[in-house]
């Protein structure tokens, strides 16, 4: 199997990619140095592959080593530590992102369910993909649309979706953010909110060159609600619904209406 080259995650390190790997060991590139690990011993309990497919591969491999009750003690583990990270999260107020669809495009965004931050507009990092400090594992990002030659205050709300279970800011280097697989929605024509109504009036309606822009938790919440508030398909609501359940739970907020 090869895994080379491959995306891949550590509960400690962060994210990573493959370098090499044998029978016995795989070795990773981690932003801070390379590590290596027994494997596959090491997916047991660390490592998380990107690529679905090749994990499911490598959990096939891993049933043959654990009982039925080995591997329940391995699922709650993983949970709890889920759990444990939620809980030990510092809540700031600007930990929430909007985007612009400027590089990104907007089909692209909805088939792949990533966004790319932009780039570093001046200083040493000049060019260089921007890496979203400010976002965490409670931080929602929308995706903002204002079509060629209408004016910036016809900006539109035309998607959302949570950062994924394993976001690491400082893992983000090359300034993709990738969604839940659940937490995530795409927002009908009818459906779409304008996204300068949720600011003061004092606040100039200009976007700017940066791709990505912080907003509060306060205002992300009001969004979400209202996103559920205007999807009327049953299912499509139920679903909004429980995205804005989550995102009060990751942030500590009050969820009723």
């Amino acid at each position: 199997m090869k895994l080379e080259g491959k995306a891949i995650s550590h509960v400690k390190f962060g994210k990573g990619i493959v370098k090499e790997s044998s029978e016995k060991y795989i070795t990773i590139l981690f932003p801070h140095g390379e590590k290596k690990f027994l494997y596959p011993d090491a997916f047991l309990k660390f490592l998380i592959l990107k690529d679905e497919k090749t994990q499911e591969k490598i959990d096939q491999i891993l049933d043959g080593k654990l009982s039925r009750e080995e591997k329940r003690r391995e699922k709650e583990r993983k949970e709890q530590e889920k759990q444990q990270r939620i809980q030990n999260l510092k809540i700031r107020q600007y930990s929430q992102a909007a985007f612009g669809l400027s590089p990104n495009n907007q089909e692209q965004v909805f088939e792949r369910w990533s966004v790319y931050t932009g780039q570093y507009l001046s200083g040493k990092s000049k060019g260089e993909p921007k890496i979203p400090t400010k976002l965490d594992l409670n931080s929602a990002c929308l995706i903002t649309l204002r079509r060629m030659g209408e004016p910036e205050k016809n900006r539109k709300i035309i998607g959302a979706f949570m950062v994924e279970d394993d976001f690491d800011a400082s893992s983000c280097m090359d300034g993709i953010i990738r969604s839940h697989d659940y937490f995530r929605m795409e927002l009908k024509e009818r459906e779409r909110l304008p996204y300068w109504d949720y600011f003061e009036e004092s606040e100039p309606l200009k976007w700017g060159r940066s791709e990505m822009k912080l907003i509060t938790i306060t205002q992300m919440q009001t969004i979400l609600k209202d996103m559920q508030q205007k999807i009327s398909h049953s299912k499509r609501k139920e679903k909004m619904k429980e995205f804005y359940e989550y995102f009060c739970f990751v942030n500590r907020l009050n969820n009723e209406s």
